[in-house]
């Protein structure tokens, strides 16, 4: 007699534990910042939001490129008039944005740009969840079929495109919440 497996795409109850933790902890965190700050957060995050674009699209090369402009625009912030906590955090994410993305770019192939992906989507939403500096909806996605786990990424829209599987699984997924 065959068997029909049937595989679904949704975290298992451990894993939704382990994101509604890490959600809290993070909500905790929410830092004063100012206006100038939150704007130039704003075009880091419009990186991001190109390189997962790119990812989504399985283009290596332009990834490469996305990833370098992710790393010019965290180069430019300025942190003037933030606490030193909150200096403190962003110089953090920044190390963390910034060395994800040079490795990304020393990378060919679209799967191992995805793993220092994961790394630089952890960081952006520890800071957007941080320092909460646009006044848009922000969906915080994950996919819970990525290297024997799940990874998370930021989107700008609703609806599930999967920068860890492209065309593959372009639809797996969930949103975790709304920023």
């Amino acid at each position: 007699m065959p068997f029909l497996i049937i595989s679904g795409c949704s975290p298992s109850e451990q894993e939704q534990a382990q994101q509604d933790q890490r959600r809290q902890q993070l909500q905790s965190q929410l830092i004063e910042s100012t206006p100038g700050f939150d704007e130039q957060l704003s075009v880091v995050l419009d990186r991001y939001f190109d390189l997962k674009n790119a990812l989504v699209e399985s283009d290596p090369e332009s990834a490469k490129i996305k990833a370098n402009s992710l790393i010019s625009e965290t180069e430019t912030i300025d942190p003037e008039g933030l606490s030193q906590e909150s200096v403190a955090l962003w110089l953090s994410y920044k190390e963390i944005i910034e060395n994800g993305s040079d490795e990304l770019i020393t990378e060919d192939d679209v799967d191992d740009q995805r793993y220092h992906f994961e790394f630089i989507s952890e960081a952006m939403i520890e800071m957007i969840k941080t320092f909460r500096p646009v006044g848009y909806t922000i969906y915080h996605q994950s996919c819970p079929m990525v290297r024997d786990g799940s990874a998370d990424w930021l989107s700008r829209e609703e609806q599930i495109s999967n920068p860890y599987h492209g065309d593959r699984m372009m639809r797996c997924g969930e949103i975790i919440e709304r920023i």
